[in-house]
């Protein structure tokens, strides 16, 4: 008997020790404490380190923020807001999935457009240039710009040229914009490249050949992958953005201001917008807007199409298309702008009653307000008063604005 429990006492403290081990094993090895904690939050309790001094001989254009934390305000959110509908999505397009590149004109501006991003875009321009013998004068890759050494055209040794590539992103989500500048200087001038570039291309013609060869290339080579990690950041954020200022939807376009009157006159001619008429000098759009069905048109509508295109209702009432457009508006866009209030009155101006204005009753319509500086211009879309709209209604107007812009 005294021999059985002498072997049973080894067995049992060898149990109780692995039983106990094996209750405490997980907080040993995967708890707050043990030797393979959870780290996914250590990063809540990261402190801010001191930027990286680099010696004052160096170049510091390409040390930056790979990721930058834009500044949150308090007046970005709108408390009495939070029960609109969540935006639809803008619609992927019927080419999105496969490669486009496409040159684009507005005005006086032409750039080549591509429905890829600009990091897959900079090592295929560097290529190209490589291929066709242009030496890279500089290109730096966080503004997207390379600008290329003097060189001199067979069939005109009287000038030196360079070009300045600049890439960009594109006004919607997943393009790229590429714009050319070309400068030319005669022979007896000085070469440097600290010689100023000029607003606009000395040659538009020898523009337009660079243009013409670099789409060709870009098209013909779709096949060829690759994307520049540090070029993902070229261009920063989108050129056009919804953002809400004193609580106001509103559209923020980071373009000049010629090319953003431009897009918006393109933009008011889709999806159920209608012109009336505009102003480039006080940049003020005078619009309809009647919201497209979802369905599509019906029946009668796809019956009587050819009918309408060939504008034969308008020769039967004997007026145009455009003066029946105007015809819907009582008033002229002069009288409406007469109408408005401005400086504060117009930022901080009160929602809409439409039934309560006395000065130019019962207009329609509404009004697309462009402020700002280039870079930095905000669309306000307002009633015909100038008074500040729904909310809801706003945002889903100015999704489809920028939805068709260009």
């Amino acid at each position: 008997m005294t021999i059985m429990t002498a072997i049973r006492k080894p067995a049992f403290y060898a149990t109780l020790g692995l039983l106990s081990f094996s209750m405490s094993g997980c907080g040993m090895f995967f708890g707050e404490e043990g030797w393979f904690r959870n780290r996914g939050g250590d990063y809540q309790k990261a402190d801010n380190i001191a930027p990286l001094k680099l010696d004052e001989n160096l170049d510091k254009r390409a040390m930056g923020d790979l990721y930058p934390i834009p500044p949150i305000k308090q007046s970005d959110f709108d408390e009495t807001g939070l029960a609109y509908d969540v935006p639809r999505p803008l619609p992927i397009s019927s080419n999105l999935l496969e490669e486009s590149v496409k040159i684009q004109r507005l005005g006086s501006q032409t750039w080549i457009l591509m429905n890829v991003s600009p990091g897959e875009v900079w090592p295929r321009v560097r290529s190209f240039l490589n291929i066709n013998g242009l030496t890279v004068n500089t290109a730096d890759i966080g503004s997207g710009v390379i600008e290329t050494d003097w060189i001199q055209f067979k069939t005109d040794l009287t000038t030196h040229d360079r070009y300045r590539i600049q890439i960009d992103q594109g006004v919607q989500p997943e393009t790229s914009e590429i714009h050319i500048l070309h400068m030319s200087i005669p022979n007896d001038a000085k070469q440097t490249a600290g010689l100023s570039w000029p607003a606009a291309s000395s040659n538009p013609e020898r523009e337009k050949w660079l243009l013409d060869e670099l789409s060709a290339t870009l098209a013909s080579d779709v096949t060829e992958g690759g994307t520049s990690l540090l070029a993902q950041t070229i261009g920063g954020s989108a050129k056009a953005g919804l953002v809400t200022v004193r609580n106001e939807p509103v559209l923020n376009l980071r373009l000049d201001r010629a090319r953003a009157l431009g897009t918006l006159a393109h933009a008011v001619k889709q999806d159920g917008f209608t012109p009336y008429e505009n102003n480039s000098e006080t940049g003020i759009f005078y619009v309809q807007y009647r919201k497209p069905d979802a369905d599509g048109p019906g029946w009668f509508a796809r019956k009587w199409a050819g009918l309408r295109n060939s504008k034969v209702v308008s020769a039967i009432a004997g007026v145009s298309e455009e003066e029946q457009v105007k015809i819907s508006s009582p008033y002229t866009l002069e009288e409406i702008t007469q109408n408005l209030p401005t400086g504060e009155a117009l930022d901080g101006a009160p929602y809409s009653k439409r039934d309560a204005e006395k000065q130019l009753p019962k207009a329609p319509g509404y009004l697309l307000l462009v402020s700002g500086v280039d870079g930095d211009l905000t669309v306000r879309l307002r009633d015909p008063y100038g008074k500040r709209i729904d909310p809801r209604q706003a945002r889903d107007m100015l999704t489809a604005i920028r939805k068709n812009l260009i």
